[in-house]
């Protein structure tokens, strides 16, 4: 299993729910994506960078960049990054 991890600065800070739901809707139905979370900071430290994270889980690396180029995965990520300061995106391979 490959995660995909994103964190979102929002520019609006106050929108992180509404966006977390607009976030869910629109990766919820991805074909290849085994595992799907959406969330919001827990603790204030965690607020103090970021407001949204997704993280995609796939069978493999080869189809997380197949992902990745889709036309509904490019339309979220743009708006996202329309919507965010700074956007950060990390790849791993998850262990057991």
């Amino acid at each position: 299993m490959v995660e995909r991890i994103f964190l979102f600065k929002l520019n609006e800070p106050d929108s992180r729910h509404e966006v977390a739901a607009l976030t869910q809707a629109a990766l919820a139905d991805l074909g290849d994506v085994e595992e799907l979370s959406v969330g919001t900071p827990a603790d204030p430290n965690s607020e103090k960078s970021w407001d949204l994270s997704v993280v995609l889980g796939v069978v493999n690396l080869t189809l997380l960049d197949t992902l990745l180029e889709s036309a509904p995965v490019v339309r979220w990520y743009q708006d996202m990054s329309a919507r965010s300061a700074v956007v950060k995106a990390w790849s791993f391979d998850r262990l057991g």
